[in-house]
C-alpha cells in the first residue's frame, strides 16, 4: 500500500473498528425488518446479515439483539405461513397474519429502543 493510501485511510471522518461496524449492522437489520412492513424482500436480507454477524457479536450485548432478530424472523415466518395457509378458514388466517405484522412491529420497536440505549434484550428467546 502506498503512503498516500495510508494517509487517506487515517483521515477518514469515521471509525472503522469492529464494535462500531457491529452496532451499525444491528441497526441495519432492524431497519430492514421495519422496511418489511412495506416490501417483503428486506426481511430475508436482514436475517442473512443477522446470521453472518452472530459470531462477530458473541459475548457482547449485541449478541442478545442478533438472537432476538433471528428468533423474530423465524416466528414471524411461521405465523405468516400458517396464516396464509388458513386464510380462507373462518378468517383465522387473516387474523394470524395481522397479528404477525403487529408482533413484528412490537419486536422491531422494542429491540431498536434497547439498541439505541446500548442495552441488551433481557429474555431474547421469549415471545414478547
Amino acid at each position: 500500500m502506498s503512503d498516500t493510501q495510508t494517509m487517506q485511510r487515517r483521515n477518514l471522518p469515521f471509525k472503522l473498528s469492529a464494535p462500531e461496524n457491529d452496532r451499525l449492522a444491528v441497526h441495519v437489520i432492524y431497519a430492514l425488518y421495519a422496511a418489511n412492513l412495506v416490501f417483503q424482500i428486506p426481511i430475508i436480507l436482514a436475517v442473512v446479515i443477522a446470521y453472518l454477524k452472530r459470531g462477530d457479536v458473541e459475548g457482547t450485548y449485541l449478541e442478545t439483539h442478533v438472537r432476538w432478530q433471528i428468533r423474530t424472523f423465524w416466528l414471524w415466518l411461521l405465523m405468516t405461513v400458517i396464516g396464509g395457509l388458513t386464510w380462507w378458514v373462518l378468517g383465522l388466517g387473516f387474523l394470524l397474519v395481522g397479528f404477525a405484522y403487529l408482533w413484528l412491529i412490537y419486536r422491531v420497536v422494542k429491540g431498536w429502543l434497547k439498541l439505541s440505549g446500548e442495552e441488551p434484550i433481557q429474555g431474547a428467546g421469549d415471545f414478547f
